[in-house]
């Protein structure tokens, strides 16, 4: 069997460069969506820093983690960045940088926290432990309640065409969350739902819509992504139509008891929530939190001066925003 490598995401890069219009994952900092949240959250508005070319590596934001490069994969990446300002490897753990890194003097940049739910093999076990008895009890009673008003369908991508209504439903509910939380850009249009449903990654895609009993309507639903060369199953990004949402049901919470059940069918225990609003996260169950930074290499640029100051001042700004907002 072929094995991949761990960095090869052509799925991700071609819906990164469809979300953007461009050629090649290659723009100006700022034109990128969860870096203009940075600048957003520190207040800064049209400095020709973050005007400078990037070219992004693997994860392309829409891994919620991405994998350290070794030198090798590092040299590539550099060749690759040969016409930028910047080498930009995205949302990577907080960690001391490996040689490669070192080497190549790369300024880490603070970027948001990540979330996950770590099960030891049993979802209710260890959601009662990371909450208490009496919130674990409120996500169960809320579960029912959204169940029965509500069906469920939950579909793997490589199953269904990139015509299915499921496609279309869930757009329109992601674009929704999008709008309501201000988003700069929406990174899973029609589009890019459909090139993913047509990827060679198609199969580690599972998207879970919530309908309303009565009517039929799309209320919510979630895309999660089977990782098991990692051992993670992440959800990725949702959606809810909060205008028809029936009264006394949420859906939010709902959301997250489930997609812990299916990630626990597919074999899962290490079920990582996404960037962004941990607090209310660590209330639904999540049990590890990690920091994550934006590496950024100097490939042409001379302003690393500004970058690195860029990087160590007001430093707890995003992390604490993070903590309350969703990515």
């Amino acid at each position: 069997m072929l094995v991949r490598d761990s960095m090869d995401l052509q799925p991700q890069r071609d819906a990164f460069c469809a979300s953007y219009n461009v050629a090649g994952p290659q723009l100006p900092l700022m034109g990128i969506a969860h870096w203009d949240a940075v600048l957003r959250h520190r207040g800064v508005n049209g400095d020709p820093l973050h005007q400078e070319n990037a070219y992004v590596a693997p994860g392309y934001f829409y891994m919620p983690v991405s994998d350290e490069p070794d030198g090798p994969k590092l040299a590539e990446l550099m060749d690759s960045a040969a016409d930028s300002d910047w080498l930009l490897i995205p949302s990577l753990p907080k960690t001391p940088r490996n040689d490669a890194m070192h080497a190549a003097e790369s300024i880490a940049v603070p970027f948001m926290q990540v979330a996950y739910f770590r099960t030891s093999g049993c979802v209710d076990s260890a959601l009662r432990t990371a909450v208490g008895d009496k919130q674990y009890k409120a996500i169960r009673r809320i579960t029912r309640k959204a169940e029965d008003a509500c069906r469920s369908e939950v579909y793997r991508l490589s199953d269904i065409s990139a015509s299915h209504r499921a496609l279309d439903d869930f757009a329109v509910l992601q674009a929704l969350n999008g709008a309501k939380y201000r988003h700069s850009r929406n990174l899973y249009t029609r589009e890019v739902l459909s090139m993913l449903a047509r990827s060679t990654d198609a199969a580690k895609y599972y998207l879970r819509l919530d309908y309303d009993r009565a009517s039929d309507v799309p209320l919510s639903g979630s895309l999660g992504y089977a990782d098991e060369e990692r051992a993670v199953f992440s959800k990725l990004v949702r959606g809810q139509d909060r205008d028809h949402v029936p009264d006394g049901i949420n859906l939010y919470i709902a959301d997250f008891y489930r997609v812990y059940q299916l990630a626990s069918e597919l074999g899962f225990d290490n079920i990582c929530l996404g960037r962004g609003a941990i607090e209310g996260k660590m209330r639904l169950g999540a049990n590890h939190i990690v920091d994550l930074v934006n590496w950024l290499i100097p490939v042409n640029t001379r302003r690393t001066r500004e970058m690195n100051e860029f990087a160590t001042a007001e430093m707890t700004d995003v992390t604490a925003a993070s903590r309350r907002e969703p990515e």
